[in-house]
């Protein structure tokens, strides 16, 4: 996912500086269908207005005038743009974050009209949708389209489009970037109850899989509170789900079970997991290993954990064995993807083709990973295999990479 921080960033400080005029965004449909047609705004205004007006028109910076307008229209061919009698936008913008609270995904009648439109709150209806039926190359392609409006969406339209981004990063374990982008959103008052409470609930989310403690202890309770207000008792479930996860990092095994015993609402496949986080960070790998036995093949969470478990207890034939018929595990993550990668080349490879992947991937500039506790592993598991084949001073070198990258993991002030 092609997502530039830094762009979203600079765009986003200069929302205070625009007003979006118009209520039927007529000037992004004329932008959207000019690029389609690969004219330049010289050729798009030829006859009709000035560049400076067009460009502005397409910005949303001025009312469309009715001495250009309609020969605007005429000239891109969005002359069924304003058929609808009622414009609706406000409220599917709100029916979409309620599907996205519910997690629930509308009827196609609902979005159809927007499917047929090209402007700036089509493409954010579209985002959202395609969000929901986990379409990633459909929403990324709305994506696109809309970056360069950011500086003119108004506050709940900014909100969602940063919770609808934060949803591609975190399938990709960039959790930290996706915080960040959050953070980017206006403030709460300024807000409708589903976007805060979306919000928080993908604040929290990345905080646990970062193990950001501070943000955990300032947000998880005002979330809670919230939910309980609007009784949204799945939520409440989904979120004390995550937070068990989260809390098995630093639970003994023996207390994670008194916690487990007191929440009924979990399933077993859910209480075996928190167990397992708990007896792998308490390093008990051989509990894990037995626990993770039923699960690893259909789940990439436990495969996660089984085998970096296997790793540590030295069971390196089982671990061959999973690799050799890796195509036959379901449901694999981008971070699965990269245990198997890199534990093909720790045990099927040369020493050239081990060291190369080493100086390639794990100190490389690409993005590997936020996931705390698989990073922890891939830092100590490159020092120990650079020295094992006495290349003490990229050893050293991994160390030097990676320990700042896990602190900013857990840093809440960034």
């Amino acid at each position: 996912m092609n997502v530039n921080l830094f762009q979203i960033k600079k765009l986003s400080r200069q929302r205070g500086n625009y007003v979006a005029h118009e209520s039927k965004p007529i000037g992004s449909a004329i932008k959207f269908k000019r690029t389609a047609m690969k004219m330049t705004l010289e050729e798009g205004s030829e006859g009709i207005c000035s560049v400076s007006y067009l460009s502005k028109l397409e910005n949303n910076l001025i009312d469309p005038s009715d001495q250009f307008i309609d020969s605007l229209i005429e000239r891109f061919g969005l002359e069924d743009f304003y058929e609808e009698s009622e414009d609706t936008y406000e409220d599917d913008l709100e029916q979409i974050g309620n599907h996205f609270i519910t997690s629930t995904i509308p009827d196609e009648s609902f979005v159809v009209t927007y499917l047929e439109r090209k402007d700036y709150q089509a493409q954010l209806i579209q985002m959202g949708y395609y969000s929901l039926l986990e379409d990633d190359e459909q929403a990324m392609k709305s994506y696109h389209d809309l970056k360069t409006y950011i500086p003119h969406l108004n506050d709940e339209e900014f909100s969602l489009f940063m919770i609808f981004i934060n949803m591609q990063l975190f399938k990709e374990n960039r959790h930290n970037e996706a915080f960040e982008l959050l953070l980017l959103a206006p403030s709460f008052e300024n807000l409708s109850e589903n976007s805060v409470l979306l919000l928080l609930k993908w604040r929290l989310l990345n905080a646990f899989r970062m193990h950001k403690i501070s943000e955990v202890l300032n947000h998880y309770p005002i979330y809670v509170n919230k939910v309980l207000d609007v009784e949204l008792y799945q939520l409440l479930k989904e979120i004390r789900n995550a937070y068990v996860q989260f809390e098995a990092y630093f639970q003994h095994p023996n207390d994670m079970k008194k916690t487990l015993s007191k929440m009924y609402s979990l399933s077993q496949g859910d209480r075996d997991y928190a167990l397992a986080k708990s007896m792998f960070h308490h390093q008990h790998y051989d509990k894990v290993i037995d626990l993770a036995k039923p699960y690893y093949r259909n789940k990439s969470q436990w495969l996660i954990l089984y085998l970096m478990s296997l790793d540590y207890e030295k069971k390196h034939q089982e671990i061959i064995n999973i690799l050799s018929n890796s195509d036959q595990l379901k449901g694999l993550c981008k971070t699965s993807k990269l245990i198997i990668s890199h534990m093909k080349y720790k045990y099927n490879s040369d020493k050239m083709q081990l060291l190369n992947y080493l100086r390639r991937e794990i100190l490389g500039i690409r993005h590997l990973t936020d996931e705390y506790h698989v990073l922890d592993y891939l830092m100590v598991d490159a020092q120990k295999l650079f020295s094992k084949h006495q290349h003490y001073k990229e050893a050293v070198q991994v160390t030097t990479h990676y320990l700042p990258k896990l602190k900013t993991l857990k840093r809440f002030d960034i």
